[in-house]
């Protein structure tokens, strides 16, 4: 694949090898750590505020919270298959939603409500992984200019640590697009 062909299906991982891939310029490094400082916020409310959200008797009542729920449900297939070099597709996201229905048939079964704690520690420790891997990539990528996809950034560093090189990504995300942009600027 070319520098100037992106993948047509988000969800189809295609690697490009090592050196294929622009780094990210100023602007969009600055971008990516704003994101991750901002998903590593996230992570410490989820940690220290998160037992009292998730692991109560009832659903958590806040629009926000079903929001951040969503949006890692829908990012939790990027997440997996490009930060660990996996064309599973569709998988870890069926995989989040299959474990979140069986565990609420358990909680219904064994404590008479469809939120409990089996569904409720679930859901806290997805929240935790995605958000930390998220956060700890976005503020890595800016930190060491990840070329590509932030999804990229620790198999990037491990490239800079040992000299083994690994795969780059496109960014199925905005921030190809700002790099793009970014790229095409003249600076007079």
């Amino acid at each position: 694949m070319s520098m100037n062909t992106r993948p047509e299906n988000k969800l189809e991982t295609q690697f490009e090898d090592y050196g294929t891939l622009p780094k990210p310029r100023i602007i969009g490094r600055m971008l990516r750590f704003a994101v991750g400082s901002w998903l590593l916020y996230f992570l410490y409310q989820l940690v220290t505020e998160g037992a009292d959200i998730f692991l109560s008797s009832s659903p958590p009542n806040n629009w926000a919270i079903w929001a951040s729920m969503l949006v890692g449900l829908m990012i939790t297939p990027y997440i997996i298959n490009i930060g660990f070099s996996r064309n599973w597709k569709q998988g870890p996201r069926l995989a989040v939603v299959g474990v979140a229905f069986i565990l609420v048939t358990v909680d219904v079964l064994v404590y008479q409500n469809w939120w409990a704690l089996p569904l409720g520690v679930f859901v806290l420790a997805w929240s935790v992984y995605w958000s930390s891997h998220l956060g700890v990539s976005f503020v890595l990528s800016a930190l060491i200019a990840t070329p590509g996809c932030e999804m990229r950034a620790i198999p990037h560093l491990w490239t800079m640590m040992t000299g083994k090189k690994t795969q780059e990504h496109y960014c199925p995300g905005p921030f190809d697009r700002i790099d793009r942009w970014e790229r095409g600027r003249r600076i007079e």
